[in-house]
């Protein structure tokens, strides 16, 4: 049996390798050390965090404004499982849940942390909203957060660096080994298209109808490092040599160099699913982020199984339609070839996973999903706007007035916003 003193002399040397992991991160993540890549820290099989990139508003002509530092200063005075971070631009707040575990946990800490922000945005005489693009602010005036990351990236991407100036909500799902990690990346990355189409909500970008449901998604393909992860990567072996190969050639520094839709995230022992609009209202975050897990779930239960078709061709097919189209578009399922309304192909998944689940709340995620698809999706409800004679600066004065409020319970589908029809609850 280890002594009591054994036992103490081991946490001490863990907590010390976890300080020198952590130094390294921070520092390769920088560009002020070597390229670093931690171990994968394992985690329990579907534990979640959720992460919302927020814009930061003038309460007067609701274009962007640079308060996320004095919002930031206002929020670290508070005392919160939650934490709230800068971003590329000092227009940007993100937000990031504790460790989640089913829909009624990440329901009620979302709306604290919404309820939160709102306040301290108040306070500076800022508003804040959901979305994944703003319609009409230009790349050109935004400002990088002074931080050195930030500073870095500036000068490795050039004007890029503020054209990122775009909102998105990440999904970190626990895996509790690395091989596994790649594996479930692999699987969740074939369905990473309909989470675009569901979280479809800006159409508008640089102050014209971009003609796209989500205007977010072609700007992070401008990245060299964005993309999906090689099909040739089957273990968490493959990917270290992977990363080891492109740091040889200055290619990447850490985990953070890759914009892939969706990653390994091995300092949390999780994978990150990336490729969602921020939700008009922060409350849908938590049904489509318990979406994800439950996809990630059940193919943990199927071992050693891999897609059948990775054709990066097909993935950036449904991927383009995704963000064209929206809850409107066609998937094509690569198991079988066959297109399907992505509506459709939601709706049997929901179904499916409803009967496996053990998420006692994630019913009300169903609902919650369904709710997001009536009428076309989030980009449809901002369009029945300009239809209907909106401005751009009404378009964001709407998407603020919708984080502004709790949202109510899921609506009767007699009250759900059709095409053309404005957002209920929000004046036009």
């Amino acid at each position: 049996m280890p002594t009591k003193l054994t036992k103490e002399t081991n946490m001490v040397d863990a907590t010390l390798e976890q300080e020198r992991f952590d130094a390294a991160q921070a520092l390769a993540v920088a560009g002020n050390g070597p390229a670093f890549l931690p171990p994968f820290m394992a985690s329990q099989l579907g534990t979640m965090g959720i992460e919302l990139e927020l814009m930061v508003l003038d309460r007067l002509t609701y274009d962007l404004m640079p308060a996320a530092p004095d919002i930031l200063r206002l929020l670290d005075m508070q005392s919160k499982k939650w934490v709230a971070t800068p971003e590329i631009t000092t227009s940007m707040l993100e937000v990031a849940t504790s460790i989640l575990n089913g829909y009624e946990g990440a329901a009620a800490e979302i709306e604290e942390i919404r309820a939160s922000v709102q306040r301290a945005a108040f306070q500076v005489g800022a508003a804040m909203s959901g979305g994944g693009a703003h319609p009409f602010q230009k790349w050109n005036e935004q400002r990088i957060y002074p931080k050195e990351r930030y500073r870095e990236s500036a000068k490795k991407y050039g004007y890029l660096a503020k054209m990122f100036t775009v909102f998105g909500m990440h999904v970190h799902i626990g895996i509790p080994n690395a091989d596994e990690a790649i594996r479930i990346c692999a699987w969740l990355t074939q369905r990473a298209p309909l989470f675009i189409a569901l979280s479809a909500n800006w159409p508008c970008w640089q102050g014209e109808d971009s003609g796209f449901c989500s205007a977010r998604s072609n700007v992070v393909g401008a990245f060299p490092m964005s993309g999906t992860l090689p099909s040739h990567i089957r273990t968490w072996r493959h990917f270290e040599e992977h990363f080891a190969h492109l740091a040889g050639h200055g290619i990447v520094n850490s985990i953070k160099d890759f914009y892939w839709d969706v990653r390994p995230k091995p300092e949390y022992g999780t994978i990150e699913l990336r490729v969602l609009d921020t939700p008009l209202h922060p409350a849908y975050a938590a049904a489509l982020a318990c979406y994800a897990r439950e996809l990630c779930v059940e193919v943990a239960e199927t071992e050693g199984q891999w897609p059948l078709d990775d054709s990066r061709e097909l993935y950036a097919w449904n991927r383009f339609n995704a963000a064209k189209d929206g809850v409107e578009a066609n998937w094509i399922d690569p198991s079988t070839g066959v297109a399907r309304p992505v509506r459709l192909v939601v709706l049997d998944d929901l179904e499916r996973l409803a009967r496996r689940t053990t998420d006692p709340g994630f019913s009300q995620a169903c609902q919650m999903i369904e709710e997001i698809m009536r009428g076309g999706g989030q980009a449809r409800w901002l369009r029945s706007h300009i239809d209907s004679g909106a401005g751009m600066n009404d378009l964001s004065r709407v998407a603020s007035e919708m984080f502004e409020h709790p949202l109510p319970g899921p609506m009767p589908a007699a009250a759900a916003p059709a095409a053309g029809q404005p957002i209920a609850g929000v004046r036009a």
